[in-house]
């Protein structure tokens, strides 16, 4: 099956969803329509149609001006996220800056600018601006990929203390009772991942020998950073945000004996 093939069979399939504009999808998706077709779409092909289908300009504005996410069937499945929809906007408008390029075009009659497209350093701002666009991509879909971890854990976290009923909480959360078993699913594999690397942490720490801040210099981090780690892999949790102690000091008056009160403290001579 092609790409083109697979996105023919999905509008056949499910008109609801793909028949006409794009529609912001449901969280895994992909499930619910392996679900319905088994065996129907291979996961390659299936994977290489929504990549294409949601890097699109006409889904990333539906993402970017809606407020839904909607199921198969074309019903809503729930809410789209605050961050999702920034970072939909600012794609489309990245994309925009990029086809109208650095340079103006020339006007009707006008020479083209060979000598400033050939200058070496204008081509050099050029490639420093693409240079830094990337980055800013980059660092935009790691801040939604932490989001989107942050909104898994906090729901592990409140469905393993809750005393609601499964669809009461799913109601709740605004998330579809067939994809809370993916979500949990996969943040229970975070937290794993996480109490590991914490656990690594915490215990090359005790064998360098070394200060919060020496260590935390070792490995690249900034020593607050490092402080609340260590906290979190003692147990203190990832929110507590106690400032660390400064230069690894002990704190003001921690070598000073206890002050002794009551009867038993003893009293100069009286004048």
């Amino acid at each position: 099956m092609t790409v083109k093939a697979c996105a023919e069979e999905l509008r056949a399939r499910f008109p609801a969803l793909f028949g006409g504009e794009p529609k912001p999808l449901k969280l895994r998706i992909q499930v619910d329509i392996n679900e319905r077709a088994p065996g129907v779409f291979p996961k390659p092909v299936l994977s290489a149609f929504f990549r294409r289908y949601t890097l699109s300009d006409a889904y990333l504005k539906a993402v970017s001006t809606g407020t839904q996410r909607f199921d198969l069937d074309g019903q809503p499945a729930g809410e789209l996220s605050e961050e999702h929809r920034r970072i939909a906007l600012e794609t489309l408008l990245q994309r925009r800056e990029q086809r109208r390029g650095p340079l103006h075009p020339p006007r009707e009659g006008q020479a083209a600018p060979v000598a400033q497209a050939a200058d070496p350093q204008a081509q050099a701002r050029r490639k420093a601006q693409r240079q830094a666009q990337r980055e800013q991509a980059r660092a935009k879909h790691r801040e939604a990929q932490r989001a989107e971890r942050q909104f898994r854990a906090g729901l592990l976290r409140a469905f393993e203390t809750t005393t609601l009923t499964r669809e009461n909480f799913c109601a709740l959360k605004g998330i579809a009772p067939d994809a809370l078993d993916g979500l949990l699913e996969t943040a229970r594999a975070e937290r794993a991942q996480r109490q590991a690397f914490l656990a690594e942490l915490s215990k090359a720490y005790r064998d360098s020998g070394l200060s919060i801040n020496e260590f935390a210099a070792s490995k690249n981090m900034p020593p607050g950073q490092m402080h609340h780690l260590l906290r979190e892999a003692q147990g203190g949790g990832a929110d507590d945000r106690r400032p660390p102690p400064r230069g690894d000091r002990p704190p003001r008056g921690g070598d000073r004996p206890p002050r002794r009160e009551g009867p038993d403290r003893p009293r100069g001579p009286r004048r």
